[in-house]
């Protein structure tokens, strides 16, 4: 068994150790002291080899980084323990037990997030300010493209997690859960969504490949994602429909442009999905400090996609 208590570090603990357990050990290490555990046997120094509330109490805060089906069990493990937790998305494929995991969370005042990089994008934090300004008029639509060519970048495609329905959902949880998060940055909760998917491309898993899905918001603003996983090239843009213009932001070429009578690039990002997902991690650790919430909450993720 591995002494947790070896180092005067504060201790992390990251459960499941695959490309995203990882990513988060890359980004951390130097300032904590990283443990880990995951159900494949794995060689990793300060493995973790048995897991339980007990063992959990010693860290302070942990990653839970497995696939969507397993997180509930890790959630309920953590608070129990009472500890506060990251947790990547998506929260669940399905919502069922989820409300009376978010009551005990809740009631033990522990601090935890659903980790969605985007709502920490200085280009939409721009765009919201934008809006709030008038700029584009109302904002009455919202729609997106989020496309990529998912096995060029990930050629183990077939033997992760994403390769199985069960536990990946598919590109609407796996993919365009980022947007449907998003797209509540914006526009506020959301009041029903409806869904088409289909696999059109892959032959090789069966997994759903092409997705839309329409929301209507409760201030009646309109969202619309499309999204597949074989085209090229990548796309990843977002349009915000107003009364008086439109703003398109294309998040690969970090360009903002305004459209009314004319296309005009208003301004240029510098940023990558790296730096996203350091800001998230940096919020989360200022919430941890001032025992605040973060944005992007497990209720949050049971309202949005609990209405899938």
């Amino acid at each position: 068994m591995v002494d947790i208590l070896q180092t005067n570090k504060k201790k992390i603990l990251v459960i499941g150790y695959g490309s995203m357990g990882k990513k988060y050990e890359k980004v951390l290490k130097k300032k904590y002291s990283m443990f880990f555990y995951d159900k494949k046997k794995i060689k990793k120094k300060n493995l973790i080899k048995k897991l339980s509330y007990s063992v959990i109490k010693n860290f302070y805060f942990i990653i839970i980084a497995t696939p969507p089906n397993h997180h509930k069990k890790y959630c309920d493990m953590c608070a129990r323990a009472c500890k506060d937790f990251i947790v990547e998305k998506p929260l669940f494929l399905n919502k069922k037990g989820w409300k009376k995991t978010i009551l005990k969370i809740r009631k033990k005042k522990l601090i935890c997030s659903v980790a969605y990089p985007r709502r920490h994008s200085m280009a939409y934090r721009y765009i919201k300010n934008i809006i709030k300004k008038g700029k584009i008029g109302k904002l009455k639509i919202i729609k997106s493209n989020f496309s990529q060519n998912f096995r060029k970048l990930r050629k183990d495609y077939k033997s992760i997690y994403y390769s199985n329905m069960r536990e990946s959902g598919g590109i609407i949880f796996d993919a365009l859960s980022h947007h449907i998060n998003l797209f509540s940055y914006f526009a506020g909760k959301i009041k029903n969504i409806s869904k088409s998917e289909m696999r059109l491309a892959y032959k090789d898993i069966k997994v759903n490949d092409t997705a839309l899905i329409s929301i209507i918001f409760r201030n009646k603003i309109l969202g619309i994602i499309f999204g597949n996983q074989f085209q090229k090239p990548n796309v990843d843009e977002v349009e915000f429909i107003g009364t008086k213009n439109n703003l398109i932001f294309n998040r690969i070429d970090n360009r903002l442009f305004l459209y009314d009578n004319n296309k005009k690039l208003i301004k240029s990002f510098k940023e990558s999905y790296e730096d996203l997902f350091m800001n998230q991690l940096k919020n989360f650790i200022t919430c941890l400090t001032k025992r605040t919430q973060p944005e992007s909450s497990l209720l949050e993720e049971l309202d949005n996609l609990g209405k899938l």
